[in-house]
């Protein structure tokens, strides 16, 4: 499932969650007549299970946000007694908590307004899901029960069909088949090449005589490559020169260690294996495009604007910075080479790549890189962010009742959340 459906990755998270879980657990959690509604959002009375639940996902949240923070997974404890922005841990838990419920019932509330169902094999796979983890004893100890369970898991699937009736293909918010393919092909190449080391097995330079061996035998490569007629017959070139630059460096590494061995004044055996043919003929097919990477035009993204300043931070940082500056390079470079000629490009001082660059457009078939599948994870790349915002504003125009009596009741640090 895509990024619509948040259960599978949160239960995976809360499996965890349950594995570790104190012995002395407490007693499961049980509702009574004024609690079995948490909240009411725009008249929708969102039951004590799926508050529940989205207060365990919060928690879960701040758990691995104050891990990737500091470097140390906490304790219940730890998140317990924390501030999150400037709100003590359970008043931020369930202010998210409550604004997740207000998102299930925009999902809930929208898809009954566009007049979606749930399809066949969308019933078949919330049924498979609800029987695999409605047995977890981390939701069934905190009272988010078999119903809650399946109302959570439809929730998902209906949000994604939202998504599907305002941004899909030919959707009123979306765009074309061939708009699609635009953006895809504006932003992903399709390459083939080979990396030649300047180093030896210890990582140490070679020298003068081996480096003028080695950029002849590229320029030899990107000649040969380039002679031939036809683009198909460039892609397969340059899989024979791979092949003829891996038997030089076998070659050279056998000759080394012969040497070497020569030099300690030990002895080497060389063993030739013969194969016999058994009269038997095995057809195989290759795969035209196994050598092949796509590429996806390089973005800039603010990541590690939050990193720590410690020294060995830094020092990672600067050798990741240098990392990622050598493949904005690459990538700008390949991203303006003209299709079907071959190229040498000096990547870093110890490694040379004999690259060339192909359309995308070939391979754009159903049966290859347009794929329904892709299809569906490049709308939601591209769309995602404003689906997100339009069913912010829907939420926004929500009126929230909140039954206090269940928020004292089912308040995080009183659940079942274990030691993790």
């Amino acid at each position: 499932m895509n990024k619509f459906n948040r259960f599978a990755s949160a239960a995976a998270a809360f499996a965890l969650a349950a594995a570790s879980a104190s012995c002395s657990a407490p007693e499961a959690i049980t509702f009574g007549k004024g609690t079995q509604t948490a909240l009411t959002v725009d008249g929708y009375e969102v039951p004590a299970g799926v508050f529940i639940y989205n207060e365990i996902t919060a928690y879960r949240n701040a758990m691995y946000d104050m891990y990737y923070k500091n470097g140390k997974m906490p304790t219940l404890d730890d998140v317990k007694n924390s501030t999150i922005k400037d709100l003590d841990s359970t008043d931020w838990i369930q202010d998210n908590a409550t604004d997740a419920c207000k998102d299930f019932v925009a999902s809930e509330k929208e898809f009954e307004k566009i007049g979606e169902s749930l399809k066949e094999t969308d019933l078949a796979e919330i049924k498979d899901m609800l029987s695999t983890y409605s047995s977890e004893s981390l939701f069934s100890e905190n009272g988010v029960g078999e119903e809650s369970l399946r109302k959570i898991i439809e929730n998902n699937y209906k949000r994604e069909a939202i998504f599907k009736h305002y941004f899909g293909l030919d959707a009123e918010k979306g765009c074309s088949e061939e708009e699609l393919k635009t953006y895809y092909q504006d932003k992903t190449t399709r390459v083939k090449y080979f990396a030649i080391s300047m180093t030896d097995s210890e990582g140490e330079q070679y020298g003068a005589d081996e480096k003028r061996r080695l950029n002849n035998m590229i320029d030899d490569y990107v000649k040969e490559i380039n002679e031939e007629k036809t683009n198909d017959a460039k892609l397969k070139k340059i899989d024979e020169c791979e092949e003829d630059y891996n038997k030089y460096v076998e070659k050279r590494t056998a000759e080394e260690e012969a040497k070497a061995a020569e030099e300690a004044g030990e002895t080497t055996t060389t063993t030739t294996t013969t194969t016999t043919s058994s009269g038997t003929t095995t057809t195989t097919t290759t795969d035209p495009y196994a050598n092949e990477i796509t590429i996806t035009k390089y973005t800039t993204t603010t990541a590690d604007e939050n990193e720590s300043s410690d020294t060995t931070t830094t020092s990672t940082s600067a050798e990741s910075a240098a990392s990622e500056d050598a493949y904005k390079k690459y990538n700008d470079h390949v991203f303006s080479m003209p299709y079907n000629k071959a190229e040498k490009y000096q990547y870093d001082d110890n490694t040379v790549y004999v690259i060339i660059r192909a359309d995308i457009k070939e391979r754009m078939t159903s049966d290859d890189l347009w794929t329904e599948d892709k299809i569906e994870s490049l709308l939601s790349e591209r769309y995602y962010n404003d689906f997100e915002d339009m069913m912010k504003n829907i939420v926004k125009g929500y009126s929230v009742e909140k039954n206090s009596k269940a928020y004292r009741k089912f308040t995080p640090f009183d659940l079942n959340l274990g030691d993790a």
